[in-house]
């Protein structure tokens, strides 16, 4: 994913660029970029992963009927057209499941990470059971971190930010440092003005010294709210507890299968739809599904190789069955579901 596609409308974007289709299973890459932290990584999961997650969240979003947001949101992702289990991995129909996938998580980002109001159901607890399926076993790109990767899906706020604005306000801050001020003598208020007056309340936008207090000013972005974050006293805000998830693997993020020929081992690298079919792309994929293939070693044996990469259907000429029925042994020698 580009930093031209993080500036997008959207503070979240996720898409599956690839997918790897091994003779037992196969392993989707999730690439996600959050734009107000300028992080981005990717994560590999399995379709019975997807499933599971969307079980859980018509499980979660389907119990609390008097939330509007909680039923449209469950009604959104029991209509979506979800793949079903299928027992042919042809090349083309793996391409065709990573993109109903992309499709089903965009779906669900777009709903969670925005700043429209939720309630307790479909914003805190549909985000702590999207935060480890996003996150748990991330792949860092760039000059992304793990630490910073988990805050970037705790923030309060998701609007995308003008980090370049950001960073000339700061560079202005720190040229022209305001001198103290001198802490004025508290006045009690008049008997005609109650505590609760809006001339007595604090301002939550004033500017503050104390490192202690959790203000705003008006000048301050989401990026420098984020900076906060990364204290060590602020660490145990953003982080929040993440055992729904144990037990479903989501940390197992790449293939351990036995190495194979690296041309067999490219030709199994599903790119999604538009992607662009090179060495270097195929290469890169693999090495991060498939564990034990260094990237620039399989970059320098690939270099050599000439291959017909997967983006050309070797196999479009396999029927389409999208059925969960078994198809026959003379059409299938893996006999395992995805």
């Amino acid at each position: 994913m580009t930093q031209t596609d993080m500036s997008s409308s959207n503070g979240v974007q996720v898409t599956i660029p690839a997918a790897l289709n091994r003779p037992t299973h196969t392993l989707y890459s999730i690439c996600m970029a959050v734009q107000p932290t300028l992080q981005e990584w990717t994560v590999n999961r399995r379709y019975s992963q997807f499933l599971q997650l969307r079980n859980d969240l018509l499980a979660a979003l389907g119990s609390q009927s008097s939330c509007s947001s909680c039923s449209s949101f469950h009604l959104a992702i029991r209509k979506f057209k979800f793949p079903r289990k299928m027992w042919i991995r042809a090349n083309r129909i793996v391409r065709k499941r990573v993109k109903s996938l992309q499709s089903f998580l965009k779906l669900i980002v777009e709903r969670i990470y925005n700043d429209l109001p939720k309630c307790n159901t479909c914003g805190d607890q549909v985000k702590k059971m999207m935060r480890p399926f996003l996150s748990r076993g991330a792949q860092p790109i760039g000059e992304s971190t793990l630490p910073k990767i988990q805050y970037s899906l705790s923030l309060q706020s998701y609007a995308p930010v003008d980090h370049r604005k950001a960073k000339e306000l700061k560079e202005q801050r720190n040229a022209h440092p305001q001198s103290p001020v001198k802490p004025e003598t508290p006045v009690l208020p008049s008997p005609s003005k109650t505590l609760a007056s809006p001339e007595n309340l604090p301002s939550p936008m004033r500017e503050t010294n104390n490192d202690n207090e959790w203000y705003t000013s008006t000048e301050r972005t989401d990026s420098e709210q984020f900076s906060e974050l990364n204290s060590p006293v602020r660490s145990s805000i953003a982080f929040s507890d993440d055992s729904y998830a144990d037990g479903y693997g989501y940390d197992e993020e790449r293939c351990t299968d036995d190495l194979v020929p690296l041309e067999e081992a490219m030709k199994q690298v599903v790119l999604a739809d538009g992607r662009q079919s090179t060495k270097e792309e195929v290469a890169y994929r693999l090495s991060s599904m498939w564990q034990g293939y260094d990237l620039e070693e399989t970059l320098r044996a690939a270099s050599e190789l000439d291959i017909r990469l997967s983006a050309v259907d070797d196999d479009d000429s396999t029927e389409d069955h999208d059925t969960e029925d078994e198809p026959s042994p003379k059409k299938n020698g893996w006999g395992a579901v995805l």
